[in-house]
């Protein structure tokens, strides 16, 4: 018959210097997941800026290949835009625009929680393509000012007046 006897202490729990060591990992683990997820959203900010930056080109040159007055209208939350097709010559009435690259609604929903401000705000393009204001071309500078804003970023996107030419700005 063998008998076991435990006389050696640490066969029951764990040392001090144990528990210390699976806290600090636990902490650089902990750091490390919260430094990525931070970067993740200071991404999408950027990415969703230069997007945005990329369709306001885009409208442009669709204004000028279809030779219409198009309308970019900034959603009342700021959480999305669409654009539209000008009836009118101050674009008092529209309808949604069909992006020929898609086939779908020219319309665009922000993700992970970014804005855009100035919300419930339109920016016109003539058949030129060059930003108008209530049916009058716009002439100061800047023309227009878009602001991203998420996870404590922001990236303002600005269209030059007369040329309508789109830059972002970090």
């Amino acid at each position: 018959m063998i008998k076991h006897t435990f006389s050696d202490s640490r066969g029951r729990g764990f040392s001090l210097i144990e528990f210390v060591i699976v806290i600090i990992v636990i902490g650089i683990l902990s750091a490390v997941v919260i430094t990525n997820i931070s970067a993740k959203a200071q991404h999408s900010v950027t990415a969703q800026a230069d997007q945005f930056r990329r369709n306001l080109s885009h409208i442009q040159l669709l204004a000028i290949s279809q030779g219409a007055r198009l309308k970019l209208t900034v959603a009342a939350d700021g959480a999305s835009y669409t654009v539209s097709t000008c009836a009118t010559s101050t674009c008092s009435s529209s309808s949604m625009l069909v992006d020929p690259a898609t086939g779908l609604n020219f319309s665009v929903a922000l993700t992970d929680g970014v804005t855009l401000s100035p919300a419930n705000d339109t920016l016109d393009f003539d058949s030129l393509g060059r930003p108008q204001s209530g049916g009058s071309l716009i002439a100061t500078i800047p023309a227009r000012s878009y602001t991203l804003i998420g996870s404590g970023r922001s990236v303002s996107v600005t269209v030059l007046p007369i040329t309508g030419f789109a830059q972002t700005i970090y």
